[in-house]
């Protein structure tokens, strides 16, 4: 019984990719609030209560290439490198969290023109400041995110505009604690794909 569940799930999918119209490809930028925890404490309020006010700032950027729509299905596999910069700044000084994921997704559009996507996968991070403060890289953890946006343009080329909520956790190299980041925010990106 269980050989044969696992030729009828191997034989669907395959079945989707032979009718599968073909590449899905998007890349694009996106801002808006980050939030970072280090240890179970917000990293902005740390700042706050010692009198410090850096000024802060949210980067997304993202590439995704995938396969779709399957038949008459507007369904898309995909898989996605992302990352989200989260960077406390004044005039001279800088403190800068970076996490990436590298995973797989959904894109799915319930209409022509929303499209509806999702990734989970493989998260790490890369942290760098000018003051000199001990900030290691992570020993891996795991990263998702959620999007909806309208798809806009002719034929087989769009331009996305819509919101994302991006969420990140790590651990620590040297230190072992967990560090989380999350941004929601508004992002731009060219699209190249089939439309069903």
């Amino acid at each position: 019984m269980k050989k044969l569940a696992i030729m009828t799930v191997l034989l669907t999918v395959l079945s989707f990719t032979v009718c599968a119209q073909g590449l899905y490809f998007d890349i694009g930028l996106g801002f808006g609030k980050a939030w970072t925890k280090v240890d179970g404490e917000d990293f902005s309020d740390s700042f706050k209560s010692t009198g410090v006010d850096l000024d802060e700032l949210g980067i997304d950027l993202g590439l995704k290439l995938g396969y779709g729509p399957f038949g008459r299905i507007p369904l898309y596999i995909a898989a996605e490198l992302s990352g989200v910069g989260h960077r406390f700044y004044d005039s001279s000084d800088y403190i800068q969290f970076n996490s990436y994921l590298i995973g797989g997704g959904i894109i799915f559009y319930p209409i022509r023109l929303i499209q509806i996507a999702g990734s989970f996968g493989y998260s790490f991070v890369s942290n760098d400041s000018s003051l000199g403060l001990s900030m290691y890289d992570s020993k891996g953890g795991f990263a998702g995110n959620v999007s909806v946006a309208l798809d806009i343009g002719r034929n087989n080329h769009g331009l996305l505009i819509g919101a994302k909520f991006t969420g990140t956790s790590n651990t620590l190299e040297v230190s072992d604690v967990k560090m989380n980041t999350y941004m929601i925010g508004l992002f731009v990106k060219y699209a190249y794909r089939h439309k069903v």
